[in-house]
């Protein structure tokens, strides 16, 4: 059985934690409402008494936070958070770069909302969430929560999720969501494959709301060539090329008075950063202006999008030739398969270059209760 010792109000306490019928097999009682048991047993002048409480599920997790530590996610000890997340997101796994990016590295990153777990020096948990402001005022999204295996079943997680739920309260945000913060996050909600989390988001009060997909492109079935949709839009006097340096401020200006949003502008700057740039763009011959766009590994490596084309030249084939333009650099660069991010025309990638369904997203909302100024005092 696996312990651990705390030191309460000057009395030495040992926590045992073991499966119910382990206990029981031992002659101890089990806590209600646990999976997990917890002994206590007390010193008293150098004779061990042992014995067992029956406690409210509340007041175990009380005693068990005592020995948790709760941590701001730093720069420092950045490293210690992405072990944790790869070991937990198994269909997530990142690198440290893109774990920079989506955490400390977000323009909205605050400390308080990026805590990590550690129980006895060992980091065991982490939640990441962010509020941005809105138009209606302030939003609220948790990008990830993760609590290492033998560490769940001990509020952990609960906590977590409580200190997060309370600090976005205080800053006056009414609703969270789960995954989906645009326009930087990991994933556009939570994958049902990770159903102890999604079974966890449930029971604390998280309803699903909806849900988003990606498709994937395999691409070792073609070469992706656009020869003759190139030629076609030569005659409109179109044509398709990667995004140069130089014209990296001109396009965004371009993409504002389009109306494209700031969120997918903050992505294909991104995109617009790696190296060869990741933007493909259309522009008219006569006169070097802007029409559309498509973009890779502005939201995470191996993923694409967003795409768009203004209104004025939709359905002339453009469309297809930048996401094509952008199968073809990520082949050359030597991804195997191109992952489109939360899709919204399925039609259109399936018959460009048969997209297939890949992943599914749960996305869950929670409505938060207000906070007074007392409280957040």
């Amino acid at each position: 059985m696996k312990s651990r010792t705390a030191i309460l109000n000057g009395d030495v306490y040992v926590f045992v934690f073991a499966p119910p019928q382990i206990l029981q097999l031992r002659g101890f009682m089990s806590v209600v409402a646990l999976h997990k048991a917890f002994v206590r047993t007390k010193y008293l002048e150098g004779k061990p008494e042992r014995y067992v409480e029956m406690r409210k599920r509340e007041t175990v997790f009380t005693a068990v936070q005592e020995m948790v530590e709760y941590v701001y996610l730093t720069d420092s000890n950045l490293s210690q958070g992405l072990e944790i997340l790869n070991r937990n997101l198994v269909y997530d796994q990142t690198t440290i770069d893109q774990f920079r990016h989506n955490t400390i590295g977000d323009p909205d990153y605050d400390p308080s909302l990026a805590l990590m777990a550690v129980e006895n020096g060992k980091p065991c948990g982490l939640i990441v969430a962010v509020s941005r402001q809105g138009d209606d005022g302030p939003t609220g999204g948790i990008k990830f929560i993760a609590v290492d295996r033998e560490f769940r079943n001990r509020g952990i997680g609960s906590e977590l999720l409580a200190r997060v739920e309370r600090r976005l309260a205080e800053l006056g945000v009414r609703s969270v969501n789960v995954g989906f913060t645009r326009p930087n996050y990991l994933m556009p909600g939570v994958d049902p494959r990770y159903t102890v989390a999604c079974a966890f988001l449930l029971r604390r009060g998280y309803i699903r709301r909806g849900e988003a997909f990606n498709m994937d492109v395999d691409l070792a079935a073609s070469d992706w060539s656009t020869r003759e949709l190139e030629a076609k839009l030569a005659e409109q006097g179109i044509a398709v090329e990667r995004l140069r340096r130089d014209e990296i401020e001109r396009f965004r200006r371009w993409m504002t008075e389009d109306g494209w949003s700031a969120g997918w502008q903050y992505q294909v700057m991104r995109a617009a950063t790696m190296e060869p740039i990741a933007v493909f763009v259309g522009k008219r011959v006569e006169d070097n202006s802007f029409v559309a766009f498509a973009c890779y590994d502005g939201v995470r490596p191996g993923w694409f999008g967003p795409m768009g084309t203004t209104q004025s030249m939709r359905g002339t084939g453009i469309g297809s030739v930048t996401f094509l333009k952008c199968l073809q650099d990520m082949k050359a660069k030597g991804y195997r398969v191109c992952e489109i991010n939360s899709v919204g025309p399925l039609y259109f990638y399936s018959k460009v270059a048969n997209a297939v369904v890949s992943r599914i997203f749960w996305q869950f909302e929670k409505e938060l209760a207000s906070v007074s100024s007392d409280q957040s005092n």
